[in-house]
């Protein structure tokens, strides 16, 4: 009984510096986010009648910020102050959806519009998740990582669950525009947890100061990841992975609407299957890594989705109860693996990254990783429009899913990594030294005790 009740009492560390209330925020947020990532495309189908084509320009939108801010992103990350950033991204994300679920409300929406909407999100979104990375170690003096990790995509997976649901339910009973405002709302919780917490301030030795050029900082972070044994085939693997994925997704809502007839209920609780296999898997990711080992199991985790991919497009040649199985098959399978991916990968790269190169090291992953996926959806929606139609380029982008496995297969580095490197002492004096300046120099100093 002891035993239980300190596993689930979890990691004291975390308790003792705030992490736990910025969990509770971003789990509020990420459940809002997922009513959003439904609820935006839901409204082009529905309410826009989007075509194939459209669809996949609107899925380019999203990921074309990573292209045009990707890199920049990682040096503001590395050169100001952290916390701060992911406030201001969260205003401007909850403003943006307000915008959009006015307009939708009073009938003024266009595709043009919401493309320029979804870009922006993207835009903010990608500022948030760069800042949020480079954060938490930060806060966590890289101690715990890994279950840190797991919590947080345990969130993102329960945001899968009670998001896509509750979003299927209120476009189809309330609309779309109170759909999109449950989302700007929820931006809430991250906000005034933010404010609880201390601030990360770029400090001298973060080599991303205000006088140094942006191209010369864009340059460590490109440099650090070309040369770590580990961290490159993972880049090429995500990069890999995620054009095949916003292929498959460019026009799998379209074709489990019209083709296979399921309504944005269905879509929204199958969505929730998924949502529940990534909180198990998110619970279990650390304990498979340590016995499998992190290397051997990534490359499990990038396989298995492409698998489940290709459920959706023989989904269409059974009757309706099996094409629900399929779908809801692909969807746990896809969901699952990807939390563990997830968590694993964010373990390694901010156990890997030095703090002072976190920020533009992740902001360069986001932009070769995610920069792809707008060619990917662009391509989707091509293909599926004037090619091979819907169910064949559902094949194409499983079995590109699938192949994303190869990168961390052929690396000898990878398939070595059993756990991830712990930072040592005279690292960790460094951190905690880098920190009480921090505090010192910056705002809210009463907050230092969680630092």
């Amino acid at each position: 009984m002891r035993r239980r009740r300190r596993r689930w009492a979890g990691d004291p560390h975390l308790r003792e510096t705030g992490f736990n209330r910025l969990w509770f925020g971003e789990t509020v947020s990420q459940a809002g986010s997922e009513i959003t990532f439904l609820a935006i495309p839901l409204t082009a189908l529905l309410l826009l009648d989007a075509s194939a084509l459209e669809m996949g320009i609107l899925g380019a939108a999203g990921s074309a910020a990573s292209l045009v801010f990707g890199l920049p992103a990682g040096v503001w990350v590395d050169r100001f102050e952290r916390r701060r950033m992911m406030q201001l991204a969260n205003v401007a994300r909850m403003i943006v959806i307000s915008l959009v679920a006015l307009l939708a409300w009073r009938d003024a929406l266009s595709m043009p519009v919401l493309y320029g909407a979804t870009f922006l999100i993207g835009t903010f979104t990608l500022i948030f998740d760069s800042a949020f990375a480079a954060y938490l170690p930060r806060l966590l003096r890289k101690r715990g990582l890994l279950e840190a990790n797991a919590r947080m995509q345990a969130s993102v997976a329960t945001a899968e669950v009670a998001g896509p649901g509750v979003s299927g339910a209120m476009v189809q009973l309330l609309g779309a525009p109170l759909t999109l405002l449950v989302d700007a709302v929820t931006f809430l919780a991250s906000i005034f947890a933010l404010r609880t917490l201390p601030p990360a301030a770029a400090t001298p030795q973060d080599g991303a100061d205000a006088h140094e050029a942006s191209y010369a900082a864009i340059r460590g972070g490109i440099a650090f990841i070309a040369r770590d044994a580990v961290m490159r085939p993972l880049t090429v693997a995500a990069a890999h992975f995620n054009v095949f994925t916003s292929m498959f997704f460019a026009v799998y809502m379209l074709y489990v609407v019209r083709e296979l007839d399921f309504s944005p209920l269905t879509l929204g609780l199958l969505t929730v299957a998924g949502g529940l296999a990534g909180i198990t898997m998110a619970g279990s990711a650390g304990r498979l890594a340590r016995r499998v080992g992190m290397g051997r199991l990534l490359i499990v985790v990038y396989a298995l989705p492409g698998m489940g991919a290709l459920l959706v497009p023989l989904a269409g040649t059974t009757g309706r109860i099996p094409a629900l199985l399929l779908v809801g098959t692909c969807q746990v399978v896809w969901a699952g693996s990807v939390v563990v991916n997830l968590t694993l990968s964010e373990t390694l790269k901010q156990s890997i990254v030095p703090d002072g190169l976190l920020g533009r090291v992740s902001a360069t992953i986001r932009f070769v990783s995610w920069g792809g996926e707008p060619i990917g959806a662009l391509i989707g929606g091509v293909l599926a429009s004037a090619v091979l139609g819907l169910s064949g380029t559902l094949v194409l982008a499983g079995v590109g899913v699938l192949l994303s496995a190869i990168w961390p297969l052929c690396s000898a580095s990878v398939r070595r990594t059993s756990e991830a490197p712990r930072p040592s002492p005279e690292h960790e004096a460094d951190v905690a030294l880098e920190t009480a300046s921090t505090v010192t120099q910056g705002d809210e100093p009463a907050h230092a005790k969680h630092l």
